[in-house]
């Protein structure tokens, strides 16, 4: 029995095309196996294998398209076309894809991550074609801990929304812990008190903190020279002196460490006779007259 002609090309297209598809699949999990064997399990590991994977998909892709379109002098111009059509009806997907690109290629942000984008913030788990996947931190939960929700952001999002990155090119942030105490209070005791806490907190990352801010200063050269140790603001207010010890902190540990100072700096500053810790307080000295009618 002869298959017609546009039935037999009909099948030799949906044959290639399944072939494709299965050395597609075949292909990713021999390159995710050999990245597993050669590299430790680490976020850039993570991250390679991501490209790997988008790497093969889009071959495969493309691959298809030729198998369904042919490779002609007519290939570009249906590509032109078929693009086109695409663009117009796939515009999200299109600009996701633009994103990834972006992301890729402009260095913004790799698996591993902690970025803020829009109004989601957390920890990046993954990067596909599409969308990438944020271990969520903050909303109910104060500070930087996790909600346990897993949220899905469109890479488009990346041209039209901010992306914060907290420790992409320098792992630190600058925290702060500030305490109002009263104007007969030893402030320059007290000073002397949360500037000891601060340093004893970070001279074990200063050297680090510092090295990594000079490899930045390559990167972004208009960075002026900051200082990694603690420092301490004074201003006087209305009620009290308040006092602000400015320090570096592994962006990941922010809470838990400022948690510790605050917990230290109270239980020190409650052994001190000449140290009370502000607060405000309001005294009522009359109340209107009540007319009766």
């Amino acid at each position: 029995m002869v298959i017609p002609e546009p039935y037999a090309s009909l099948l030799g297209k949906l044959v290639g095309s399944l072939v494709v598809i299965l050395a597609t699949l075949g292909i990713n999990r021999l390159i995710r196996g050999f990245l597993a064997t050669r590299l430790k399990q680490s976020a850039g590991a993570s991250t390679a294998k991501m490209l790997a994977r988008n790497t093969v998909l889009i071959g495969g892709a493309l691959a298809i398209v030729a198998i369904w379109l042919g490779i002609s002098s007519n290939f570009s111009v249906a590509m032109g076309i078929f693009g086109a059509g695409i663009a117009f009806a796939s515009q999200e997907i299109i600009g996701s894809l633009a994103g990834f690109i972006s992301i890729v290629t402009g260095n913004l942000y790799q698996i591993g991550d902690r970025v803020r984008i829009g109004s989601v913030t957390g920890d990046v788990i993954d990067i596909s074609l599409l969308r990438t996947t944020v271990m969520e931190i903050g909303e109910w939960v104060n500070a930087d801990q996790y909600t346990g929700r897993v949220v899905t952001v469109a890479n488009r999002a990346v041209f039209s929304d901010p992306v914060f990155n907290y420790t992409k090119h320098w792992r630190f942030l600058w925290d702060e812990v500030t305490i109002p105490i009263t104007y007969t209070s030893d402030w320059r005791r007290a000073s002397e008190i949360m500037l000891h806490h601060g340093e004893e907190y970070t001279v074990h990352l200063q050297a680090e903190a510092e090295a990594d801010l000079r490899a930045m200063d390559t990167h972004f050269p208009a960075i002026e020279d900051l200082p990694v140790t603690p420092t301490l603001y004074t201003v006087m207010t209305d009620n009290w002196v308040e006092l602000t010890l400015r320090y570096v902190v592994d962006a990941r540990r922010r809470r838990a460490v400022k948690a510790d100072l605050n917990r230290e700096l109270l239980a020190h500053f409650e052994e001190m006779a000449d140290i009370t810790i502000a607060s405000m307080t309001v005294e009522i000295v009359g109340f209107p007259s009540i007319r009766q009618a």
